[in-house]
């Protein structure tokens, strides 16, 4: 042992050097040999000891620990932290959370304690520091915890939390017992999908699971079902029904064919939501104000029916009207006569869409295109 003091500032700065290199920790009895080295290469000056024995490192790390405006806080005996993330100083704990989570979704102590080469007494410790910042959640499930990533964490970490590897693994926006454990690598007990459920990622269906966040694939899977049963529905009206009667026939059609909504409560009206958008992509469907229209389809007959009233309308008449309102005033009895629904708005919606492509047909084709 030297009759010269340690520097206390050296040996600050190295251990503090040491312990952000250890994602924040630094172990005396792992680390010492590290720290001993370092400060005999370090400029202590003449009037402080070049090296430091094992006694005088423990007994510099108690003092420099004591004060309160010091990096190093002592955890236990042995045992020194530095918070990395006060420090500005946190990338390594970030990434190597963030590669964690892209291998395992939901973590155990043990994986915590292995990826950061902590020791176990430690492993709470560290935990607490990683929750109080959003980077880890805790999923208590029975008597023991698990961990899964926090909000904070997957801010910063694309395609890394649960929800997006659910969503990634799922099939038309569900996802099997067998592929869930597949994906958080540990057994999905009852406390486990009680967590997932209450965190909004899956919803149990007896067997399988619905992903939330793939609700728009399961829209999509099931508006392919019911395509032709919504179309049939469309097709009875002259391809046009009521907007907002339009969900309810969808969600009715959802019922008949599948058991998503006795289960999923909680999300129904997006699984409605979904499918209808997914059914109008599908079949061409438009809105138009209070309606909607398969607009193709709808198109087609109102052209139809106009120029079929046109040619009853020239059929009677001895002498044809001499301009287009004389032409529209003749075809009124035929337009109104025109029923497609048993809803008023429906029958009077298609009638003043056929009014109206008639007055166009009037004015290309019997007046060149000239309005009268």
């Amino acid at each position: 042992m030297s009759l010269l003091p340690v520097d206390r500032d050296a040996l600050k700065d190295i251990c503090r050097d040491v312990a952000m290199s250890n994602y924040g920790f630094l172990y005396v009895t792992d680390k010492k040999g590290e720290v001993q080295s370092a400060y005999e290469s370090a400029e202590t000056g003449t009037l402080n000891a070049g090296s430091v024995s094992t006694t005088e490192l423990k007994e510099g790390l108690r003092a420099v620990a004591s004060d309160e405006f010091a990096d190093l806080e002592r955890i236990r005996d042995g045992v020194y932290y530095v918070d990395t993330f006060s420090v500005g100083s946190s990338d390594a704990v970030t990434n190597e959370l963030t590669s964690t989570f892209s291998h395992n979704v939901v973590i155990t102590s043990e994986t915590l304690r292995s990826r950061f080469d902590l020791a176990m007494d430690d492993v709470e410790f560290f935990v607490a520091e990683l929750t109080e910042r959003d980077l880890v959640q805790r999923i208590t499930a029975g008597e023991r915890d698990y961990y899964t990533i926090g909000p904070r964490l997957k801010e910063h970490a694309e395609n890394v939390g649960f929800d997006s590897q659910l969503a990634r693994k799922a099939k038309d926006g569900k996802i099997s017992h067998s592929a869930l454990e597949d994906i958080i690598s540990i057994a999905a007990t009852k406390d486990i999908i009680r967590y997932l459920e209450q965190e909004g990622y899956v919803i149990d269906m007896d067997g399988e699971y619905l992903v939330e966040s793939a609700l728009d694939e399961f829209g999509a899977h099931a508006a392919h079902e019911i395509e032709d049963a919504i179309e049939a529905a469309f097709e009875s009206s002259q391809y046009v029904l009521p907007a907002a009667e339009f969900p309810g026939i969808v969600r009715s059609e959802l019922e008949d064919g599948f058991d998503v909504l006795s289960y999923a409560h909680r999300v129904q009206d997006e699984v409605v939501e979904e499918t209808t958008d997914a059914l109008k992509a599908r079949l061409g469907v438009e809105e138009a104000g209070s309606m909607v229209v398969m607009r193709e389809e709808f198109d087609a007959y109102v052209e139809q029916e106009a120029r079929r009233i046109l040619g009853d309308v020239k059929a009677e008449a001895d002498v044809l009207p001499a301009s287009p309102p004389e032409f529209e005033a003749a075809a009124e009895e035929h337009v109104e006569v025109v029923q497609v629904s048993n809803t008023t708005a429906v029958n009077e919606y298609v009638r003043g869409a056929i009014a109206d492509e008639f007055a166009d047909v009037v004015a290309a084709e019997e007046f060149g295109g000239v309005d009268a």
